[in-house]
């Protein structure tokens, strides 16, 4: 495998990001008309989500969603928004467009290159993405089928995954590549946005200064990582849930002589992401190299979107925002909430606070008395409509947005919960608020959130006490820092109550956490670019700024050496996911390809269900194919509990080793079976099987050495 011959699908995809790029570009410079090129970068963003929500629109009110119809008809919405009103005049640097274009072409190739060396869409959540893609791309209707529960929906944030179906579709590239073309376009885009942000961030410098700050600003959001690198100075330690020791108590020099012949790496990646025990605190440089294209990841172009509209409306000196903006934001937003849940209610939050802070205009230098009695005036406006008129536009354009998505959907966090509640309030409930049992209790060590948040700390201390830098772009970050810290803070006292017991207040904190990385690298980077034009003013905080800086821009040696190996054109496998599958299952493979080649709609099939991050569930999740039972824990917590999947995978073996063709017929006309699956995973699950029971319940369709596929017959 080489990479030209990847290079054609790789073409029609970027050319796909191109047009969807050119269609949402009248809308992007109606928003964005004082950055260069009326926000040319942010386009590819705006045009995706654009003909994504009108998929999500139509697909929701009955209509058969992936078409050519549709997705045309959305495009043609998209660019009239863009066109009502009259034209933008922006002015356009073409030469700069065109360098523009090669630059998100280059950061496309170049993870598109890194990736193609680890292709597998096997292993951690990779089945639940493509699942879930996979189902989309086949659905009547929305909200799709759950390939993984017949006969429901997915209960899930799921429309990231429609704007990567929404790209398969445009470009006529099969999933088994676009799965991880989407990776690629997600790094493209997280860079190249966050540059964009950095550049009008940096305003006024000159054009060598601004473009290199912008470079530093992208690559801390999307490669850096955090202060936890400084373990691979010291002997390291093994494993990531047990506490692990301060390095100082292990600083030594790890390249010994026996490290060196036997390879042994003392820094394994992934603890920079699973330090505080029993938590997780994630990092785009970490999705980027792990390759899940969950909703975290999913959403980091729409929070770029809503970071930039941010650093547009509250960033420099304006007279007045246009409530297109407000709406545009509300819309972004929406698509954010369903996409990764909690990205949408943290920007409406910052949002408000942003509007609270310029409603009240006080210094980010110093708050004293004498100042807050001298603004008391401004409560005033507090009951003034024109004060909340803005964030009514934006809440009712979020609800507008969410609403197709939440008539269907069930949630599965049942509250805030309070961290290390009080012996007499245990067990108790008040509203949303719940106080579990005492042993619900962790907190963070203070020298571990140093190592992760200590950078960002330093660079916002340095922001705050740089008085020559006053203006809206330092009041702005400034209220990014606070409201960060609130976010950082917040684990430590409540956390969203889900089905994981040890683990309780890991996904509070890693989704929190995940918006403070970026928000606080873009902070950093600002603030880094600003002490260098005034070296001899701060040349003592550069000097310690440069061992952290170092830190945390190591992370991406360790990681993708780790994932991916040496990156030559000998350890190249390309861009197509699904060649594990071909040589480790060769027959289900072949059920695989037939299923997709024959058969339409989404019919349910019956194969074996088995535990999550496994190889089982494998047919559903490469058709799109709903099953009767899928993934254990996964369906636990979409479903609210562990009964409704443990009760289906008993009604699962009790077909495949059935006594008695009654009883299978009656599971089979209960979830509408019409395909069995019975192939090695199936033998192995259910020992009883009996082959001649399949032959009575249905007639063979497919056969391969190994697996057949029986429709069913009753």
């Amino acid at each position: 495998m080489s990479f030209g011959t990847d290079l054609p699908i790789i073409l029609r995809w970027w050319l796909t990001l191109v047009a969807l790029g050119w269609i949402g570009w009248p809308l992007t410079k109606k928003i964005f008309g004082g950055w260069d090129n009326g926000g040319y970068l942010l386009s590819k963003a705006v045009g995706t989500l654009g003909v994504s929500l009108v998929v999500l629109v139509v697909g929701t009110l009955g209509s058969k969603p992936m078409t050519w119809p549709v997705i045309l008809g959305g495009a043609a919405v998209v660019a009239a928004a863009g066109w009502m009103g009259g034209k933008n005049k922006s002015k356009i640097d073409w030469k700069k467009l065109v360098v523009e274009e090669l630059f998100f072409a280059g950061l496309l190739l170049a993870w598109t290159w890194v990736k193609a060396h680890e292709p597998t869409i096997n292993g951690l959540e990779k089945f639940m993405d493509f699942g879930f893609t996979q189902s989309i791309l086949r659905s009547q209707r929305f909200p799709p089928a759950d390939m993984w529960f017949a006969g429901e929906s997915i209960n899930y944030y799921y429309f990231g995954h429609l704007m990567m179906a929404v790209l398969a579709k445009v470009s006529g590239v099969s999933l088994a590549y676009a799965f991880n073309l989407m990776l690629a376009t997600l790094f493209a885009w997280c860079a190249s946005m966050s540059f964009a942000v950095g550049r009008q961030l940096l305003g006024k410098m000159p054009g060598v200064g601004k473009v290199g700050g912008a470079v530093l600003i992208a690559f801390l959001v999307t490669l850096s990582g955090n202060l936890q690198t400084i373990y691979a100075f010291t002997k390291g330690y093994a494993g990531s849930e047990d506490n692990p020791p301060p390095f100082w108590e292990i600083m030594i020099n790890p390249l010994n002589s026996a490290q060196r012949k036997t390879g042994r790496e003392v820094y394994w990646y992934p603890n920079a992401t699973r330090f505080i025990p029993w938590t997780i605190h994630e990092f785009p440089g970490y999705s980027f190299v792990v390759s899940d294209i969950h909703g975290h990841v999913l959403s980091i172009p729409l929070v770029l979107l809503l970071v930039a509209m941010l650093v547009n409306m509250f960033g420099r000196e304006r007279e007045a925002i246009r409530r297109l903006e407000y709406v545009v934001y509300g819309v972004t937003a929406g698509a954010a909430f369903m996409t990764n849940a909690l990205d949408g209610p943290i920007y409406l939050g910052l949002l408000a606070l942003l509007f609270v802070t310029r409603n009240f205009q006080f210094s980010t230098s110093k708050l004293s008395v004498s100042r807050l009695a001298s603004n008391l005036q401004s409560i005033s406006k507090f009951i003034n409509f024109q004060f909340f008129k803005p964030l009514v536009i934006v809440i009712i354009a979020f609800g507008l947005t969410v609403l197709p998505f939440v008539r269907h959907f069930k949630p599965f966090v049942n509250g805030v919960a309070v961290n290390c509640p009080p012996a007499a309030l245990a067990g108790k409930t008040f509203g949303p608020i719940i106080f579990e049992e005492v042993e619900k209790c962790q907190k963070s060590p203070l020298w571990m959130m140093f190592i992760l948040w200590g950078f960002f700390l330093y660079c916002g201390l340095a922001l705050w006490r740089m008085k020559e830098e006053d203006g809206p772009a330092k009041t702005m970050l400034l209220v990014w820092a606070v409201f960060s810290l609130g976010l950082i803070i917040f684990p430590e006292f409540f956390y969203f109550k889900d089905i994981y017991p040890q683990h309780f207040r890991s996904n509070t904190m890693f989704k929190l956490g995940y918006q403070v990385f970026i928000m606080m690298s873009i902070l950093s980077g600002y603030t880094i670019v600003k002490a260098l034009t005034r070296v001899k003013t701060h040349m003592l905080w550069i000097l310690g700024a440069a061992p952290l800086l170092y830190l945390v821009t190591i992370y991406p040696t360790f990681s993708v050496k780790s994932y991916f190996g040496k990156l030559n054109q000998e350890r190249y496998q390309g861009v197509y996911g699904l060649g594990w599958m071909e040589q480790r299952y060769p027959d289900d493979f072949a059920a695989v390809n037939w299923l997709n080649n024959n058969v339409e709609g989404q019919p349910v099939i019956l194969e074996a269900n088995g535990d999550s991050y496994t190889d089982y569930d494998r047919i559903s999740t490469f058709t799109g194919l709903p099953t009767v039972a899928g993934w254990t824990v996964h369906e636990w917590l979409w479903r609210g509990g562990y009964g409704p999947i443990s009760a289906r995978a008993e009604e699962v073996r009790q077909v495949y080793e059935a006594a008695d063709a009654a009883a299978a017929k009656a599971v089979l006309t209960k979830y509408r079976v019409e395909y069995m699956v019975v192939g090695d995973m199936e033998r192995q699950k259910y020992p009883g099987l009996d082959e001649k029971m399949m032959q009575i319940l249905g007639q063979i369709v497919f056969t391969s050495p190994s697996t057949t596929v029986y429709k069913v017959v009753i």
